[in-house]
């Protein structure tokens, strides 16, 4: 690895071109930063320098403070770790400078480096530089005076838009709004900032110190009133989240009392947020989502990737034009395969209005879908598999045809190509038992809609071959989704770390708790909906049909309710008819239908399950942690059985499969933050009042006796069994 270095070179024009070096991004590790405060320095002093154009090596400015250092401070709770910057380097040694600074802006200028950017005195941008300030993502405000410059130069709303809802934008943008000076060719980039900054130190060009600026703010009225209408925004988009209205009001602070007030303003916020729940846990989904892709004895041991160029589909239905839809969008060849023309044309079609609908949201150009769709080939028969790389089927939930598939696939598809399911929750032994090529099968469970949700949960058996693994992981990364390796079992990481969800949810209204409350309180924590909901949208026959699925595999833990099975009796299926828990209208959100509640009631009078034939009287804490504590048990079985291989992996699939809030950094994240040992202690409570589907896991006892975090890597046993998954 090539340590991060910072260099200064003098030309005979007198400036000094400062450039930072550390690959990919360049950003600002705190060896970046010493080098940058001493070559600044040095620049100061030196008497044949005039000016100084600061720039990044290998196309790139910077990508931002290495976030690195955040892990550190949230392992050691000591926020001296974060380095004095904003106001003792970006501040009073760029900006205060007595000789002017221009950014050489190329590639991308992001968070640090864009407020490092605006800091100096003027910038020069490539085309195409993309400039951004992201930092709300990760539960911080702008830490380098950015809340502060960025309005100064742009206005309060399009800084607003930048800022509090993390929407970067192009150097040619920047250069309408005043954020960059000049957009020039990039072989021109250093020439053009070298006279810029020649031509500010001889006064023929101004010197603007943006911290000062005030003409684009406007007065403190009009400003108030574009921060209020923020304000109110904000509370609606992002439930649960308060730095966002932090960020607003350290921009209300400089503005009323000055940009250096301001600045002493964010340092404050930034230091008090970077400790913050949410920072932890938005930056710890930051980091896992990036280990996802290193999986032991796959890509660390020299293999190469096998280019994807023709992959076919079987069956057209919601999943598999949905799956043919992510594939043709990012070039990949598709065949789509369907048993009749019926089915075929209503699955071409339905990749069509996958397309049609990102034009129309301005997702995509109608040059770009026009080339994406002449990529897509129906068929009804094998005889375009003979050349594929990879096949993904996608037909219904049926053991016996998924076998007959398989077996017909080994046949016809060449020895190299992938053979995958994207089976939600079969046993991937018994898909491919009837075939000699349990080697290549593997489980490529997308989630729906397939071409919008971003997981890509890889299923892989015991048989299942490395290099399969390493193909199937380059397409989902091709296809921009995160891939997330797991073993094999009923329901894999995700459904079955999810199944006690909605039983937890069947069972609690069965004891008497409002089902509407229990929607709300859940959409109130983060989810992006209810389990009644949900069940509405997913349709009952999935509830069902997944719920035998775990009753098979899992018969000591599973709850029985005959609420789904009265619904449909009574002619309700969800949103696909319109009725359900709620009455689902087009163009409107989902309402409560009172009209359910007698159904309700016959459910609790068949199960009897009220204590002495009462409601149970339940906090609303308690309603959250009945229905989320038994998943997060359920998570320790799957952890302990080694069918992920980091906890993190069920992190970030729990947030990017089941809609998990990001914020509270997935599931075992939260359960770590909420404490191993009251999960323990409120599970075995509830177990002995209603039995054995809410007893805790061992793996969960052993924690919370040994005060040891859920998250830690588990034992030597259970890593050894993860090794040969």
């Amino acid at each position: 690895m090539v340590a991060p270095t910072v260099t200064m070179e003098v030309g005979s024009d007198g400036v000094a071109v400062i450039t930072m070096s550390n690959p990919p991004v360049n950003s600002l590790a705190i060896p970046i930063i010493e080098g940058l405060t001493e070559k600044f320095k040095e620049a100061e002093r030196r008497n044949d320098v005039k000016a100084i154009v600061l720039t990044g090596k290998g196309g790139k400015f910077s990508g931002g403070f290495d976030i690195n250092v955040f892990q550190l401070v949230h392992k050691t709770g000591d926020i001296s770790h974060l380095p004095d910057v904003s106001v003792s380097f970006v501040n009073n040694i760029v900006e205060d400078s007595k000789k002017p600074a221009v950014a050489a802006v190329e590639g991308l200028a992001l968070g640090g480096g864009l407020e490092l950017a605006m800091a100096c005195h003027a910038r020069i941008a490539a085309p195409k530089t993309q400039l951004g300030l992201p930092e709300l993502t990760l539960g911080i405000i702008p830490g380098f005076g950015g809340t502060q410059r960025l309005p100064r130069l742009v206005g309060l709303p399009k800084a607003i838009e930048m800022m509090v809802f993390s929407k970067p934008i192009m150097s040619e943008v920047g250069e309408k709004l005043g954020l960059i000076d000049a957009v020039v060719p990039s072989g021109d980039l250093l020439n053009v900032a070298r006279r810029w900054a020649l031509d500010i130190a001889d006064k023929h060009k101004p010197w603007i110190r943006s911290l000062h600026k005030t003409d684009k703010i406007g007065s403190i009225s009009e400003a108030h009133n574009i921060l209020q209408g923020a304000r109110q925004q904000v509370k609606k988009t992002f439930r649960n989240l308060f730095h966002h209205q932090l960020c607003i009001s350290v921009m209300e602070d400089g503005i009323v009392h000055g940009g250096y007030h301001g600045v002493l303003e964010e340092t404050k916020t930034f230091n008090k947020l970077v400790l913050s729940d949410n920072a932890k846990g938005l930056i710890h989904i930051f980091f896992s989502q990036r280990a996802t892709s290193k999986v032991p004895n796959v890509t660390d041991v020299g293999l190469k990737p096998n280019p994807a160029k023709k992959v076919a589909v079987i069956g057209g239905g919601l999943m598999g034009s949905g799956i043919a839809t992510a594939l043709v969008l990012n070039n990949i060849n598709v065949v789509l395969k369907e048993i009749n023309s019926d089915y075929l044309l209503k699955g071409i079609k339905s990749v069509e209005a996958n397309v049609k609908s990102m034009v129309l949201r301005k997702k995509l150009t109608q040059e770009k879908a026009n080339k994406a769709l002449s990529l897509l080939k129906g068929v009804l028969d094998y005889s375009e598999f003979k050349d594929v790389d990879m096949v993904i089927e996608a037909v219904i939930e049926n053991i016996s045809l998924k076998q007959k598939i398989f077996g017909e696939l080994e046949k016809i598809c060449p020895p190299h190509c992938v053979l995958a399911s994207n089976t939600s929750t079969i046993d991937l032994n018994l898909v491919g038992e009837k075939t000699r090529s349990q080697d290549r099968i593997i489980g490529a469970h997308f989630f729906s809609p397939a071409h919008v949700m971003p997981l890509l949960e890889i299923v892989r058996t015991e048989k299942t071959s490395s290099q399969v693994i390493l193909d199937l992981m380059t397409v989902g990364k091709t296809i921009k989704k995160v891939p997330v390796v797991v073993g094999n079992c009923t329901g894999f990481a995700v459904n079955r770390t999810f199944f006690p969800y909605t039983q937890s949810a069947l069972f609690l209204v069965n004891l008497g708790v409002d089902l509407f409350r229990i929607d709300q309180l859940i959409s109130n924590f983060g989810l992006p909906m209810g389990p009644f909901q949900l069940q509405d949208v997913s349709g009952y026959g999935v509830a069902i049909a997944v719920g035998k699925e775990f009753a098979s595999a899992f018969p000591d833990r599973t709850l029985q309710s005959p609420l789904i099975e009265l619904m449909i009796k009574s002619g309700r299926n969800g949103k696909s008819n319109g009725k359900g828990y709620f009455i689902h209208e087009k163009g409107s959100k989902p309402k409560p239908d009172p009209s359910v509640q007698s159904i309700i009631e016959e459910s609790r009078r068949l199960t009897n399950a009220m204590v002495g034939g009462k409601p149970i009287v339940i906090s609303d804490q308690e309603v959250v942690e009945m229905i989320l504590f038994p998943v997060v048990n359920e998570a320790c079985r799957v952890m302990d059985e080694g069918i992920v291989i980091r906890a993190s992996d069920l992190d970030v699939a729990s947030v990017l499969g089941m809609g998990f809030p990001s914020y509270r950094g997935g599931l075992v994240f939260w359960a770590d933050l909420v404490s191993a040992g009251h999960i323990y202690k409120s599970l075995k409570k509830w177990s002995e009042v209603y039995g054995d589907f809410y007893k805790p896991s061992r793996f969960l006892e052993q924690r919370a006796a040994a005060g040891i975090p859920l998250s830690a890597p588990a034992s030597s046993s259970s890593s050894s069994r993860s090794s040969r998954l």
